[in-house]
């Protein structure tokens, strides 16, 4: 008699995460964007509102290694797949990244949602679901090059460093 493999929900939520993140990476690539970031299971998801370039994803990239957060999952609200990557990585923490990001976000129709990303204020965490912490950010596409936009981005991005789902 063959040995019979153990399941463990670790392994079954990682293998889902993989196929998942594979799946959707290849749509959002179909859409013309560029492929998400990081990684679906760390817990912390970033939408980000277009445009989306190089030069805003090595920003973003520099300013989540100065939080330590290089492995968050950013993807981009250009395309029609956000709310298959929230039901699929189920993250802990939702974070808005610009106005249109918000609005997106609050069009997606998420059951269970207790307070809308258009209604927070930039930079304070909130409550978005009983499951999902939520954080609003400005646009970062105006701190590349405006230094007010810069200081006012990185002011409400250093609520990352204290994140409310992690207590």
């Amino acid at each position: 008699m063959k040995p019979t493999k153990t399941r463990d929900a670790a392994s079954d939520y990682q293998a889902k995460t993989i196929y998942e993140a594979a799946r959707i990476s290849r749509l959002i690539k179909q859409a013309g964007l560029p492929e998400p970031l990081g990684d679906p299971s760390c817990g912390i998801l970033l939408a980000v509102e277009p445009p989306v370039g190089p030069r805003l994803i090595q920003a973003l990239e520099r300013s989540l290694e100065t939080v330590n957060l290089a492995q968050a999952y950013v993807t981009w609200t250009g395309s029609s797949h956000l709310l298959e990557e929230i039901l699929a990585f189920e993250p802990a923490a939702l974070v808005a990244v610009g106005p249109e990001a918000s609005q997106t976000i609050d069009d997606l129709g998420y059951p269970l949602v207790r307070n809308h990303f258009s209604d927070a204020r930039e930079g304070e965490w909130f409550s978005w679901t009983g499951a999902i912490s939520g954080l609003r950010l400005p646009p970062l596409a105006p701190a590349l090059s405006d230094e007010d936009a810069k200081r006012s981005f990185w002011r409400a991005f250093l609520a990352l460093r204290n994140p409310v789902w992690a207590s």
